[in-house]
């Protein structure tokens, strides 16, 4: 029986205390899938001319979109199939949903910006509409607006959760990546180290802290099924043994 089928709805709270032993249990493969994404863009642009690196930026932004998705499977293999996935299983479900990772990861961001601009609250909103967007495209398969608009359906009557979710995981994170970064600074400061070492170093030591957001954005939008759909009953259901 799967993970999903004992799931209950969770607070906040509950949400990133799940998240944070998610990310110990499997911190490895975690930690090896991130590296395959997200430090080669790292370490190439860090050697390449300043006029180019802007190239990699781009692409360390691209991996990083995907990794979030390939979490989102990591997370999905946990919960549904009650086991662990290798970075390399991962990778391999996810599969061309890559690009719809990206497609609707970069859609979201910039109904974001769009409704930023428009007074602030409008982006607010719609970042709540849009927050599990990338794990319904990796998980289920949905592209563009249809993930779009699944997320929305799965959000929808629970603004103030899913805000409060996402904006105290952004907190943690972000506490944590400040902490880092300070440490970070005054140690290279200490010893002197060239600007560019230092900036290459601080994104690879920053690697381990970035899947920490797509594990929360991930459980959240089980935590939406079960309130919305009832998904932990239908798992139950479907781990019944068939009528003879």
């Amino acid at each position: 029986m799967s993970q999903l089928a004992h799931t209950h709805p969770r607070r906040a709270t509950e949400i990133l205390d799940s998240s944070f032993q998610f990310y110990r249990a499997h911190f490895a493969d975690l930690l090896v899938l991130s590296a395959l994404l997200l430090v080669p863009p790292i370490l190439i642009g860090a050697f390449m001319p300043q006029s180019i690196q802007v190239v990699f930026q781009f692409v360390f932004n691209l991996m990083f979109l995907v990794s979030q998705g390939a979490i989102a499977v990591m997370v999905a293999g946990a919960i549904e199939q009650d086991r662990a996935l290798s970075a390399g299983e991962v990778l391999r479900a996810l599969g061309d949903r890559a690009g719809s990772v990206i497609a609707v990861s970069m859609m979201s961001g910039i109904l974001i910006g769009l409704g930023t601009l428009l007074l602030v609250i409008p982006g607010i909103l719609i970042a709540v509409w849009t927050v599990v967007a990338t794990p319904v495209a990796a998980i289920e398969g949905l592209k563009n607006s249809a993930a779009l608009s699944r997320s929305r359906n799965l959000a929808r009557g629970q603004f103030w959760h899913v805000l409060g979710t996402m904006l105290l995981a952004w907190i943690i994170v972000m506490v944590l990546v400040l902490g880092l970064a300070i440490a970070l600074g005054m140690v290279f400061g200490i010893i002197g180290a060239p600007e560019r070492f230092t900036d290459m170093l601080s994104e690879l030591l920053m690697v381990p802290l970035f899947p920490l957001i797509a594990v929360a954005a991930s459980l959240l939008y089980y935590d939406l099924r079960v309130r919305g759909e009832g998904a932990d009953v239908q798992a139950m259901v479907d781990a019944l043994p068939e009528a003879t």
